[in-house]
């Protein structure tokens, strides 16, 4: 089944380019074209459940910005993986996209080639951001990480249990919830506390509300 794809652009010219060239790609079908944050959520709220797999946001938009949407989208449909497509880029900023939730960014400087292939990868499960931020954060200790890249470790799985035990959801509850076995969920909660570094509940919930989980 090809990728379903939602681009969220102002540059309508630069949206149905991208979207003719992406649906030429066998694997890849795009869904929908928005040019605002607002026309998306909308969208998102009447599609039925998990109406899409991946969403390309650019991150100067009218209304609501990229960056400021990311944890909202996050927050409410943490199926959705997001990648950014944008013209801003600074090691700062790529940090700030991996905190609110981006699993990869592509500069609009990039070829066609290179913006299809960052899609694959991030179908498949894989982040995708600039080599240097990928060797700073390879450089660093695993014990007393950054926070970003404590959050770089969860899958999108892993973020939408953090969310659930933050409100106040038991195993057997959130087994019931997504439709998982309870070891299947104790599992998953054993790999966050150990990939955040964290010792109980509590800390867990106190990351959640400081990082925007």
């Amino acid at each position: 089944m090809p990728a379903r794809l939602l681009i969220l652009d102002d540059h309508r010219m630069l949206t149905q380019s991208l979207a003719t060239s992406l649906d030429e790609e066998p694997d890849l079908v795009v869904t929908e074209q928005f040019s605002d944050s607002q026309a998306l959520l909308s969208w998102l709220t009447t599609a039925g459940s998990s109406p899409a797999d991946i969403l390309l946001l650019d991150l100067h938009l009218p209304g609501i910005d990229g960056l400021s949407l990311l944890p909202r989208l996050r927050q409410q449909h943490p199926e959705l993986r997001i990648l950014v497509f944008s013209m801003a880029t600074t090691p700062k900023l790529i940090e700030q996209l991996i905190v609110a939730g981006a699993v990869g960014f592509v500069p609009k400087s990039a070829d066609m080639a290179e913006l299809v292939a960052a899609i694959r990868r991030v179908r498949e499960g894989h982040t995708v951001f600039p080599k240097q931020t990928r060797a700073t954060s390879a450089q660093l200790p695993v014990n007393g990480a950054d926070p970003l890249l404590k959050l770089q470790r969860l899958s999108n799985r892993e973020r939408e249990i953090v969310k659930l035990v933050c409100e106040g959801l038991t195993t057997r509850e959130i087994a019931e919830r997504l439709f998982l076995a309870e070891l299947t969920v104790s599992t998953h909660r054993r790999n966050i506390m150990h990939k955040l570094e964290l010792n109980n509940v509590a800390a867990l919930v106190q990351f959640a509300i400081d990082h925007g989980l």
